[in-house]
């Protein structure tokens, strides 16, 4: 997966020759959860970090790399051998580590020929999250998780010179685990906030 990883970069920057500029940022990424189940899943705070090429102008298509570290926690309730809750709860954390591949389109409020100090931009597209590691704090579970899952949403962002924000909201199309070592195979819903600099090519 660590080739994977170089050889998308790669590829990417192979295509930097039709792009208009580079997007280089980082930021937070918080887990959604749509079903907790009896497992209680709970998502808590990660980050990402990554690179994309921006092809156009008014209207762009953004494909881009990124690697992210996401984190879940998860409860079971403590019963006793005759399965009686015995009011003590025992947690458990997931973390996996993954590369994020989006392909957005999108488009610009202000034409950036006219070059403009300040922009605003709306994106949309599909995602795919290859997974690179993961570790669960519970050795007596045997968890796979999947290896790629799929993901489509949108976001909007902010240009100011050479800096730029952008929040987004992506929606899991598939689940994370492969197989069924918990009563909940959860589909975990992304929120992302991030912030970092545009290089502009020369044309």
């Amino acid at each position: 997966m660590i080739k994977l990883f170089f050889l998308t970069l790669s590829l990417l920057a192979g295509s930097s020759i039709l792009a208009q500029e580079f997007q280089i940022g980082a930021g937070y990424n918080g887990s959604n959860v749509r079903e907790a189940g009896e497992e209680q899943w709970v998502g808590r705070a990660g980050y990402h970090a990554g690179i994309d090429l921006v092809l156009g102008g008014l209207w762009f298509v953004r494909p881009g790399a990124h690697f992210q570290v996401r984190n879940l926690n998860y409860t079971l309730a403590g019963v006793d051998a005759s399965g009686t809750p015995t009011g003590t709860d025992v947690e458990f954390k997931y973390t996996d580590r993954s590369l994020r591949i989006p392909l957005m389109v999108g488009r610009r409020l202000l034409d950036p020929s006219d070059d403009p100090g300040f922009n605003i931009y709306v994106v949309g597209g599909p995602s795919a999250v290859l997974n690179l590691s993961a570790d669960l704090q519970n050795d007596q579970l045997d968890v796979r998780t999947t290896g790629t899952q799929w993901y489509i949403g949108g976001g909007a962002g902010l240009q100011l010179a050479f800096l730029f924000l952008e929040g987004g909201y992506n929606v899991a199309m598939t689940d994370i685990f492969d197989g069924a070592a918990f009563r909940t195979d959860p589909r975990v819903n992304q929120v992302t906030l991030s912030a970092g600099i545009r290089l502009k090519l020369a044309n």
